[in-house]
């Protein structure tokens, strides 16, 4: 009877794993969907709104969900108070926090950044075509992830699950 129990987690725990790696892949692949969104409201706040950054970020604050707003609106705040910090050393500073903590890769974590940090000199049409030139560069990205992340989860499941049975296999 122990021995049942204890293939029986063996195998569960295996099976989870591979079940745990496949929804990071999918978490992964929603965050990036989320970022891309972001970008294209921040596009659209800059081209039609002719916001600045700051205002950006406070508009978006109030369009996005969890982490991203509140990392939005810390930075909006910051700027506010005035504490003499460049608006690039503060976003890079909070939304690096905000996205250290989400399943991503420094990739996609420097890919995000990278659509506000790289301003550019000259006018905010510039700044646009350097965001959307950083925008093309996640939406391959997704695009590649979308079908590896399929054959990724169900590989990863599945191997999980086999790998589970072979060591109950072994230990009989």
């Amino acid at each position: 009877m122990v021995r049942l129990v204890g293939f029986s987690m063996i195998g569960l725990s295996c099976s989870g794993l591979g079940l745990w790696y496949a929804w990071n892949l999918r978490q992964r692949l929603y965050h990036l969907h989320a970022m891309n969104r972001i970008i294209e409201l921040l596009v659209s706040l800059l081209q039609y709104g002719k916001s600045t950054l700051p205002e950006c970020c406070c508009q978006l604050a109030g369009q996005v969900e969890e982490p991203y707003r509140q990392a939005f609106t810390r930075v909006y705040r910051e700027m506010a108070e005035g504490r003499g910090h460049s608006f690039t050393e503060v976003y890079e500073r909070v939304m690096g926090e905000a996205l250290r903590e989400l399943p991503l890769k420094e990739q996609d974590r420097q890919l995000f950044l990278q659509c506000v940090l790289e301003q550019g000199s000259g006018d905010g049409q510039a700044r646009v075509r350097l965001i959307r030139r950083q925008q093309e560069l996640l939406r391959e990205r997704i695009a590649r992830l979308e079908t590896e992340s399929r054959e990724k989860g169900r590989m990863a499941v599945g191997l999980g699950t086999l790998g589970g049975l072979l060591l109950i296999i072994i230990l009989l």
